[in-house]
C-alpha cells in the first residue's frame, strides 16, 4: 500500500490520506477485512503527526469504510449485504456491517466486493433473482458536493449526543447539553408567538398580496432598517433582504462574490457552517489568529498584503464560538483595512441583540462604514425560537439586487407565515421586551456557569467571560484532549462542543465550547462539575 502527502497542497493532509484510502477501499485494492497499519506507525512512515492519521481514519470511519475494534486493530468494512426490503420498511431497520464480521489479522490483497459506492453492489442469488444494481455515488455526486466535509457535521452531532442517556449522570432522558448551538426550549416565547401568530393571520393587511417580493415585504423591511438604525447602523428599506436564516445570506453571498480559488479571511476558530459554504465553493480559507478580543486585527495588513482577500468573514459581537467582543479600535482598524484592499466584510451578528449590559454595547461594523463595504447579517433565530427560520441582510443596494436575482433559484422569498410573525414581533418593540428579559436571564446563567467553573476546574484551565451571546470558549490544560474528555463526559451525561469541529484546519484539540443557554438553569453548576471531575481523573 503506497500513500503520500503533499505538504504544498492547499488541502490538509489529513483529507488527502483519506481520499487516498477512500479511492483504495472502493477500487478493491484493499480488500475488504484488510487491516490498516497502526496510526503511530502510519503517522512515522509518512513523517507526520500521529493527529493527521487519526483524523484521517476517523473520516473514513464516519463514511462507514473502516472500523477499529479493540485490541485488534482498525479494519476495512464489508459492504452492506444486499438485502430484499419489503413495503413499509425503513432504512433505519437494515442492519449495516459490523466489524464484528472482520477478521484480525491482515489479508492479503483479493478481489474485493463491490462496495456500495459501485455500479453493481450485489449480484443474484441462487433462486435466479437479477442483480441489485446501485447508482455509483461516488462518481456521481458533484465536486461542490464532495468539498463539503462531512465529517465535521458527523463530530458534532456525536458531540451533541450523550452517551448514557441520561441527566447529569444518568437519571432522566435529557443529558446536560452545553453542545448544541440553540436556546433552551423553555425559553421560547410561547405565549407571545401565540398572540402574534393570531393577531398576524386575523389581518387583512395582506389581503390582496398572497405573495411577498424576493426581497421581503415591504413593511417588515421598513421595521428592521429601524431596528438597524436603533443599534447605530444607517440604513432603509432598500438596504435591506430578509432572508430564511442568516445562513441563507452566507451561501448568497459566496455564490455573488466568490470564486475557485478566492481567499476568505475568518478567525481562526469559527461557526463551522459558513467553513463548509466556503469550502463548497472551492474558496481558499485562511485562519487569522484570535486573543481574548477577537481577530488580531494587528496582523490583518500582513494577511491582506500577502492573500489579497475577497472577503473576510467575521463575528465580532459575542463570537461563536469563543463568545469574545472585538473592541472599538479593533473594529476600526478592520474596517479601514478592508477599504484599503478593496476587499468585502461579513459581518455575523447572530448574537449582537443578547447584550448582558455590561460596559459599552458593541457598534456592529456596519455601523462604522457606508461606503457599502460591509455586509451585514442576523437572525430571529437566537432570540425568539431556532424553528423560526428567518433573519436578515443589510447590504449596498447594488448587492442587495445580485442577491436577490440569485435567489430566484433557491427559494423565491421567505415563508410568508413567518415574515407576518416577525412584522408583529417588531411592531410597538414587542421583540424588544422579550430580548431584555432574555439577555438579564442569559447573564444570570453566565454567572452561575463563571462562579462553577471558578470552583471545579483545575488551575491552569482558562476560559472567556462573554459580555452577551450564548458561549464560553474554555482552554483546556496542557496534555488533555478535547474528544478524550468529551467521551468521558458523555458518559456520564454530559455533552459540549470540542475546539476542532471550528478550526479553520481542523486540528484545534485543546479548546470546548460550551453553550450556556441550552440547559436547564437548575443543571448548569452540575454540568460543569461533572466536567471538572472528569477533567481532574485524567
Amino acid at each position: 500500500m503506497r500513500l503520500t502527502v503533499d505538504r504544498h497542497s492547499g488541502m490538509p493532509m489529513y483529507r488527502q490520506l483519506a481520499a487516498q484510502l477512500r479511492e483504495s477501499i472502493v477500487s478493491g485494492a484493499l480488500a475488504e477485512g484488510y487491516r490498516l497499519p497502526p496510526e503511530r506507525e502510519l503517522a512515522t512512515r509518512l513523517e507526520v503527526n500521529r493527529t493527521t492519521v487519526l483524523q484521517a481514519y476517523q473520516q473514513l470511519k464516519d463514511e462507514g469504510f473502516i472500523a477499529s475494534k479493540v485490541g485488534k486493530g482498525t479494519f476495512v468494512l464489508p459492504a452492506a449485504p444486499a438485502v430484499s426490503v419489503a413495503p413499509g420498511t425503513t432504512a433505519a431497520s437494515i442492519p449495516p456491517a459490523s466489524v464484528d464480521a472482520i477478521g484480525t489479522t491482515a489479508l492479503p490483497a483479493s478481489p474485493a466486493s463491490p462496495r456500495a459506492a459501485d455500479p453493481v453492489a450485489d449480484v443474484g442469488s441462487a433462486s435466479g433473482e437479477p442483480p441489485i444494481i446501485r447508482p455509483p455515488w461516488s462518481i456521481l455526486f458533484s465536486d461542490y458536493s464532495n468539498r463539503f466535509t462531512y465529517h465535521d457535521i458527523a463530530a458534532a452531532d456525536r458531540a451533541q449526543r450523550s452517551g448514557s442517556g441520561g441527566r447529569g449522570g444518568g437519571t432522566g432522558p435529557h443529558p446536560i447539553d452545553f453542545a448544541t448551538g440553540s436556546p433552551n426550549p423553555a425559553d421560547i416565547p410561547d405565549d407571545l408567538l401565540r398572540a402574534v401568530s393570531l393577531e398576524a393571520f386575523s389581518s387583512h393587511e395582506f389581503d390582496g398580496q398572497p405573495e411577498s417580493p424576493i426581497e421581503g415585504f415591504d413593511e417588515l423591511r421598513d421595521l428592521l432598517a429601524k431596528h438597524m438604525r436603533d443599534r447605530g447602523v444607517g440604513c432603509d428599506a432598500r438596504n435591506v433582504m430578509v432572508l430564511s436564516g442568516s445562513e441563507q445570506g452566507i451561501d448568497l453571498i459566496v455564490r455573488a462574490f466568490v470564486n475557485p480559488g478566492d481567499c476568505v479571511l475568518v478567525e481562526q476558530s469559527t461557526f463551522f457552517p459558513a467553513l463548509q459554504t466556503f469550502r463548497s465553493a472551492d474558496a481558499r480559507i485562511i485562519g487569522v489568529p484570535v486573543d481574548g478580543h477577537g481577530m488580531r486585527t494587528d496582523l490583518l495588513e500582513g494577511y491582506c498584503a500577502r492573500f489579497h482577500p475577497k472577503l473576510i468573514y467575521t463575528i465580532p459581537t459575542f463570537h461563536n464560538p469563543t463568545g469574545t467582543t472585538m473592541p472599538i479600535e479593533r473594529r476600526r482598524t478592520l474596517v479601514d483595512v478592508a477599504r484599503r484592499y478593496q476587499c468585502l466584510i461579513v459581518e455575523d451578528d447572530a448574537y449582537g441583540d443578547l447584550w448582558y449590559g455590561q460596559g459599552p454595547r458593541p457598534i456592529p461594523l456596519a455601523g462604522m462604514e457606508n461606503t457599502g463595504y460591509v455586509m451585514y447579517l442576523s437572525t430571529f433565530s437566537k432570540t425568539v425560537t431556532s424553528g423560526l427560520r428567518t433573519g436578515w441582510v443589510v447590504a449596498d443596494p447594488h448587492v442587495i439586487a445580485r442577491l436577490a436575482a440569485l435567489r430566484r433559484m433557491v427559494d423565491q422569498h421567505t415563508s410568508t407565515s413567518s415574515q407576518r410573525i416577525c412584522l408583529e414581533l417588531l411592531k410597538e418593540g414587542r421583540i424588544a421586551g422579550h430580548v431584555a428579559s432574555l439577555a438579564a436571564a442569559y447573564r444570570t446563567r453566565r454567572d452561575v456557569i463563571l462562579d462553577a467553573l471558578e470552583r471545579y476546574m483545575p488551575h491552569d484551565m482558562r476560559w472567556t467571560r462573554p459580555q452577551g451571546g450564548y458561549y464560553i470558549w474554555a482552554t483546556l490544560p496542557g496534555g488533555v484532549r478535547a474528544l478524550d474528555l468529551l467521551g468521558r463526559c458523555r458518559a456520564r451525561g454530559v455533552t459540549f462542543m470540542p475546539g476542532g469541529v471550528f478550526d479553520v484546519d481542523e486540528s484545534d484539540d485543546a479548546h470546548i465550547r460550551l453553550n450556556m443557554v441550552r440547559p436547564d438553569a437548575a443543571d448548569l453548576e452540575r454540568g460543569i462539575q461533572v466536567i471538572g471531575e472528569s477533567l481532574n481523573a485524567m
